[in-house]
Parts: C-alpha cells; structure tokens; sequence
C-alpha cells in the first residue's frame, strides 16, 4: 500500500460525529482567541479616537466585512480541510471571490481619485506598519487555535495550515481596524490583504508539522 493510500484510509476512519466535535473545538477556540487579539489592539496599540464616529459610516463595516469574510472563508476551509472525502471548490471558491472584489473594488477607486491624492489613497499613514501589526496580532490567536483543531486529520496539510493561518490572519485583520483610521478601499485591499497574507504564508508551513504523519 502506498503512503497516501495508507494516510487515507487512515483519515477515512473520522466519524461525522468526531467532525462536528472539532468543528465545534474550533469555532469555540475563536472566542478566547479573539479576547485575546482584541486585548493586544488595546493594551499595544489603543483603539482609535474617533471610533465611534467612525462606527457610524460604511467603511469602517466595508472593512471589517472584508477581513471577517475572509475569516469565516478560512474557518470553512479549515472545516473541509480537515474532513477526508469534502469537497474544497466552494470554500477556495468563495476565498477567492472575496479577494477578487476588494481588488477590484481597491483598483476602481484608486483609478477614480485624482492624481494629487493617488498616492494618499494607497499608502495611508501606516502603510509601512499595518501588514507586520496584523500579523504580530494574529500571533496571539495562533496557539489557541492551533490546539483546538490538533485532532484534525488534513489529508493535505499545508493548505490545513494555510486555512487556519487565513482564519487568524481575518479575526486579527477584523479587531485590527478598531485602531486603524484608514479607510480607503485600496488600502485595505493591498496593506491589510498583505498582512493576512502573512499568516497564511506561515501557517502553510506550520500545517506539515502540525499534521504530519
């Protein structure tokens, strides 16, 4: 019998049961991980001081709803990820849905500014921290989630990693903007899409020790 053949059938022994128990494990684990992000925003960073003016318009919730898609794309491709025989095409489907429209939308608005402020618009003030303070961020969601989905049995771990790296990388990217004044969409479509990039990055590598056979 071949290796793969071999982690397959192995994998094939995990009850619906046990699926929904990890499951549930995980999306559990999101609570105190997100306590503890957003405890990291305040004690490191501080919340913005106009933030519930901010609350008030469309950005700051077009921004969370980009972060927090991403997100739960990462928890459902976690889910799937970790159940042998689910399919995979909806959840990279709807991931790469949710990418392709903040780019497109960053790109329209950045092509609709004027020249004087182009520049403005893509860089911020905090273009140079923003991607390397979420990732710091989602460093302190990491080892909660890491153990909760331990039981989890990827037939492909590294993408396994990736997803819980894109689940962290959103919940940090989510709470993130509660200290964030930037608001333009390309912004958000570059610097905060960079800084869940991170994590996914690591995570993919974490996944093959994580998971490994």
């Amino acid at each position: 019998m071949k290796t793969d053949d071999l982690i397959a059938a192995l994998a094939a022994d995990t009850t619906p049961t046990g699926a929904v128990a990890l499951r549930r494990r995980a999306g559990l684990a999101l609570i105190p991980a997100a306590l503890l992000v957003l405890a990291g925003v305040i004690l490191t960073l501080g919340l913005r001081p106009d933030l519930m003016i901010a609350m008030g318009g469309p950005t700051f919730w077009a921004k969370a709803a980009y972060t927090a898609a991403l997100a739960g794309a990462g928890f459902w491709l976690l889910d799937r990820a970790g159940r042998p025989g689910a399919g995979l095409r909806t959840p990279l489907a709807v991931f790469g849905a949710v990418v392709v429209i903040a780019v497109v939308w960053g790109t329209v608005s950045l092509m609709l500014t004027p020249d004087a402020t182009r520049m403005e618009a893509l860089m911020g003030q905090s273009a140079r921290v923003c991607p390397t303070n979420i990732a710091g961020l989602s460093l302190l969601a990491a080892p909660l989630i890491l153990f909760a989905v331990r039981g989890f049995a990827p037939l492909r771990p590294a993408l396994a990693g990736a997803a819980v790296g894109l689940m962290i990388g959103g919940l940090a990217a989510t709470l993130y903007g509660l200290h964030c004044p930037e608001h333009t969409a390309a912004f958000v479509a570059v610097w905060y899409t960079l800084g869940m990039a991170i994590p996914v990055a690591v995570g993919t590598g974490i996944g093959r020790w994580v998971w490994r056979w």
